[in-house]
């Protein structure tokens, strides 16, 4: 007999087994179908669904199912009843936890397969996630014989999913030959071990997966787990300043115009949101309170959305007691923002100011000019307003500065102008220089800033689909000196490309302050 002519015969017996019993004339029971996969010595499957009516006799199947027709008794058994009482315990929705699926065959295309339930739209659905060698493939399978809408991430599951049920993605699952099976429910855990070849498994309690007063202790959540997650926002449609600056509508939504300047000022925010802990719990910073408020300016605030928002993060929602100066060169800017402030009832702890960013009058406490900002914000002031927001900064010792800068043209000026050109490569072609000089200009703001007793870390705090200028210099002000390292690299920067930034400049004092702790000895 050869191999194939082998295999069909295994599959003929399996077959007629399965009919002699449907045929049995004791009570039917609700039936169920399982995906049946035998697989002969020349390793090719033969995949066939069975279905039929369960006989009331515990002997007859070799397995208990009970009411439910889904109860796993330890021992070995068919693998066809095994098969037909895990589809039972998947389609129980309310008492799944996972179902997981290993042991693939070598030719299998998925390693790895993976089931629950969720609840997407109101609708329950069972969700199955199939792995191979490089990703995870997602699709959600309907309950009640429908899809329940194409979730997967690549287009590879699109078509299965469009048109199977949460029941048929089982069954298929089942008959493609995994040899471990682990199927978590309210109940408890049960492993499963199957032989394809002689059609058998051998079922197991997990006992590592105990209930206590109906929770498990393991990490698995039982029944639906919602998939209609609402993302963690700082700001939603209902903050009131969010309708006063116009960004959102009467009924809360984000207008469309206003999405991406939504989501610059949301990611700003979270950002402001870890640098106040991180700042703060390492007692860099006060922490604010109704005796000291924190004190907070916007430098190039413009139309104040950063500065509204700000305020509502740390007064608002963190409780934090705040007060806020913006500074913007715009009349109509102070106008506007101070109007609005009124309207929201907070002009008592916010006030704008009309003038430059480095030249306004920016006082905390009247008559005090010493009560300095603590926290500096600077979102897209062009060019070097940036390096001066950098320079207040530094001259108030503020302890945390978060500073988004804009376009940098004065160091693509000098870089033109430099007697040194020291990778001609990189300057021959305008875009290339052009952006050469963005980057080497960030790198010397966020080293200066190290220079003199910050710790700085550069980023990116939205995606470059919502702004292009999408860089952030997140400084804290730790007191520490410079290392010797950090100046030798400094000065190496300064003369590979032949160029001082005009930061070094406006900070020349307080560089050259710095670098005498340093360098006890130096003349400079």
């Amino acid at each position: 007999m050869s191999r194939d002519e082998e295999c069909r015969h295994i599959m003929s017996r399996l077959l007629a087994t399965l009919a002699r019993r449907a045929a049995a004339p004791s009570p039917p029971r609700p039936t169920a179908s399982a995906a049946v996969t035998a697989r002969g010595p020349c390793g090719r499957a033969y995949t066939g669904t069975v279905i039929r009516a369960r006989a009331a006799s515990r002997e007859e199947n070799d397995i208990n199912v009970g009411e439910a027709a889904a109860t796993f008794v330890p021992g070995t058994h068919a693998l066809s009843d095994v098969a037909s009482t895990t589809l039972a315990a998947m389609l129980d929705a309310r008492t799944l936890g996972r179902v997981t699926l290993t042991g693939a065959a070598k030719d299998a295309e998925y390693r790895r397969v993976e089931f629950r339930a969720v609840t997407i739209r109101g609708a329950t659905a069972l969700q199955r996630t199939r792995y191979d060698a490089r990703q995870a493939f997602t699709s959600n399978h309907a309950y009640d014989g429908g899809s329940s809408g194409e979730n997967a991430n690549d287009g590879k599951d699109s078509k299965l999913s469009s048109t199977s049920s949460a029941q048929e993605a089982i069954e298929e699952a089942l008959g493609s030959g995994y040899k471990h099976w682990r199927v978590e429910r309210a109940s408890g855990a049960w492993s499963v071990t199957v032989n394809v070849k002689k059609q058998r498994a051998t079922v197991s309690r997990d006992k590592t997966m105990r209930l206590i007063d109906g929770e498990a202790k393991t990490s698995v959540v039982i029944g639906p787990q919602s998939h209609d997650r609402e993302k963690a926002r700082l700001l939603d449609g209902s903050d009131p300043f969010l309708k006063h600056v116009g960004v959102a509508a009467a009924d809360g939504s984000i207008k469309t115009s206003k999405r991406d300047k939504y989501k610059q000022v949301e990611e700003f925010l979270k950002i402001l949101d870890h640098a106040y802990d991180d700042a703060t719990g390492a007692g860099h910073m006060v922490r604010g309170s109704t005796a000291r408020p924190l004190r907070m300016v916007d430098l190039g605030c413009g139309n104040a959305y950063l500065t509204f928002g700000a305020y509502t993060l740390l007064a608002n929602k963190r409780d934090v007691p705040t007060h806020v100066i913006g500074v913007d060169i715009k009349r109509q800017a102070r106008e506007h923002n101070t109007a609005v402030a009124v309207e929201l009832g907070w002009d008592d702890c916010m006030c704008f100011v009309e003038g430059s960013i480095a030249k306004a009058d920016v006082k905390f406490v009247k008559g005090n000019d010493d009560a300095a900002a603590d926290i500096v914000l600077a979102l897209h002031a062009c060019d070097t307003a940036t390096d001066e927001a950098i320079v207040r900064t530094v001259r108030w010792s503020s302890p945390l500065a978060l500073i988004a800068p804009c376009c940098h043209h004065d160091l693509q000026v000098r870089l033109k102008n430099a007697s040194i050109i020291a990778f001609p490569p990189i300057t021959r072609h305008g875009i290339l220089s052009e952006r050469f000089g963005d980057v080497l200009t960030d790198s010397f703001r966020a080293h200066i800033l190290r220079l003199l007793g910050y710790r700085v870390e550069v980023m990116e705090f939205v995606g470059g689909e919502h702004t292009p200028r999408n860089t952030l210099i997140r400084a804290i002000r730790t007191g520490s000196p410079a290392s010797k390292s950090a100046w030798e690299e400094y000065d190496a920067m300064r003369e590979t490309w032949g160029v001082t930034p005009w930061l070094a400049d406006a900070l020349a004092d307080e560089l050259n302050e710095a670098r005498a702790d340093v360098f006890p000895n130096s003349n400079v």
